[in-house]
């Protein structure tokens, strides 16, 4: 799968060398993310931001990718929110996986938010991404 997803990670992370390791951190982040397993993303998230300091030129600033990066997962789309089904369905719920919908249209919708308001800082900010 994250070769699959890498092509839509090197878009949007246009300043990372082909190639380079935290494309892969980055994507296997974002499908941990993805499929509702934020315990697994954690490391990957974190091995990525420190992939993405061997590309800083200076180590006292966040380069717009690390920004990035670090919007993408906070906001996080997920298609399967586990530990929500989960839950519900310990506590009796009838349809667990009604949530799987409105939760992934939150996400998608908090996400694109995220990276436009971003993308807009750094517009008015004058900085080149």
């Amino acid at each position: 799968m994250s070769n699959f997803f890498r092509p839509a990670i090197s878009l949007l992370f246009k300043n990372i060398p082909p190639g380079h390791p935290s494309i892969t951190n980055i994507t296997l982040n974002l499908l941990a993310n993805l499929f509702g397993l934020g315990n697994a993303a954690t490391p990957l998230g974190l091995k990525a931001m420190e992939d993405l300091q061997t590309l800083n030129p200076e180590p006292d600033t966040v380069t717009f990718e690390m920004m990035l990066f670090l919007v993408i997962n906070t906001s996080s789309v997920q298609l399967i929110p586990f530990t929500v089904i989960g839950l519900l369905a310990s506590y009796g719920g009838r349809n667990p996986n009604i949530v799987i919908l409105p939760t992934l249209i939150a996400t998608v919708i908090s996400s694109a938010a995220a990276v436009g308001i971003l993308l807009l800082f750094q517009k008015f900010r004058g900085k080149a991404g």
